[in-house]
């Protein structure tokens, strides 16, 4: 369990950008952020002033979030505040020792902690919505989403431990699974399956919905598993899994074949391979994310494939299965030690079959290592 140190300098640098930026203070939507600094999962939000920190939770989240605060000492540094959503009593109890409850929105409860102030209010929020309401509220705003999510990029050491623990859940899950590879057995089996087994090896859940594809179907990059559609004869299969544990993702592709995999299969599978090898040759400090999505792709185009790629070649991960920053042509991202990115080239050729690999990468000081280690040729 992290300590209150931890999330305090977190905080700290959430505070130096109100500080900078000139803002009456920064308010965090609920969602990743708010974990991120505070170790809080469920549904809030945090306020960081120029001299106090507060956390707003509906009154149904309100032990959850004290409990948590209380685990990591920062009971002591941030002030819960409790509102009612919805009407409710007005003689609820929440806890023998009595708690006051705010019978207003979140806008509102900010709107009067910052009235007084005559500058912006720094933003991070998940939905349009959210920045409507604050507006209505006559609360002028500025996104600051791009400085946060540049915080969370780079990791710290003990962020790296948990992506790399659910990088082996998520390998172990897959092993399992490999061993169910039979005909008849369905998409939907084994993406069942590779949850169990998650869960069954101590993961918090999955990152994202467990990808399993057969054949046609792993043309499709966000394919959806199918109970309908089952094993049979020679068939390719497509992985692509992510197991979550406390609070952190991984994600790993690999596609395999059931049974003789064709010359054109492998002929593909392997210049997939390669196209992975040379933008992981390539990653290390320095580089910008475009650069690799260019290497991958120069490989594809030389056997003829390139066409056929159609989608960036990976993005960020942390407690997120996507964040900042996209590999992508279009993006100018420098890396920098302490990163995780994926590393995801695929081929998809319509009406036939499509492949992917996909490992989960630390950009370290001298390049680049791979945080999910599963083999990767399976054909």
């Amino acid at each position: 369990m992290n300590t209150a140190s931890h999330f305090m300098a977190r905080l700290e640098k959430l505070k130096k950008i109100v500080e900078e930026k000139s803002l009456c203070g920064v308010l965090v939507e609920s969602g990743s952020s708010v974990f991120y600094f505070t170790g809080y999962s469920g549904a809030g939000h945090l306020l960081v002033t120029k001299d106090k920190y507060y956390l707003f939770v509906p009154v149904l989240e309100y032990l959850n979030a004290r409990d948590r605060l209380l685990k990591s000492g920062l009971d002591k540094y941030v002030e819960e505040v409790v509102y009612t959503p919805y009407g409710l009593p007005d003689k609820l109890v929440v806890e023998e020792s009595g708690i006051r409850l705010e019978k207003k929105d979140v806008p509102l409860l900010v709107g009067e902690l910052v009235g007084e102030c005559t500058q912006e209010l720094g933003v991070v929020a998940q939905t349009y919505s959210f920045y409507v309401k604050l507006q209505e509220k006559k609360i002028r705003i500025k996104d600051v989403s791009r400085d946060v999510m540049e915080l969370r990029a780079v990791k710290e050491p003990w962020e790296i431990e948990r992506i790399t623990m659910a990088a082996r859940i998520t390998e172990e899950a897959l092993t399992s699974a490999l061993t169910y590879l039979d005909a008849g057995v369905s998409e939907s089996e084994l993406a069942g399956l590779v949850y169990f087994e998650m869960l069954r090896r101590g993961a918090d859940g999955y990152a994202f919905p467990p990808i399993v594809a057969f054949n046609e179907n792993s043309v499709y990059p966000h394919a959806t598993p199918s109970t309908s559609r089952v094993l049979w004869g020679h068939s390719v299969v497509l992985f692509d899994i992510g197991a979550k544990y406390e609070g952190y993702s991984s994600d790993m592709t690999r596609t395999t074949f059931f049974g003789s995999p064709s010359q054109e299969f492998k002929k593909v599978a392997e210049a997939v391979l390669e196209a992975m090898e040379a933008a992981l040759d390539m990653a290390g400090p320095g580089v910008k994310t475009s650069d690799l999505d260019s290497a991958a792709r120069r490989v594809l185009e030389k056997y003829g494939y390139a066409k056929y790629f159609i989608h960036s070649l990976g993005h960020g991960l942390g407690i997120d299965v996507h964040e900042p920053p996209r590999l992508s042509q279009s993006d100018e991202t420098v890396l920098k030690p302490g990163m995780i990115i994926t590393i995801e080239p695929g081929v998809y050729i319509p009406g036939k079959f499509g492949v992917r690999i996909e490992d989960t990468v630390l950009i370290t000081e001298r390049g680049a290592t791979r945080i999910t280690r599963y083999e990767r040729v399976l054909w």
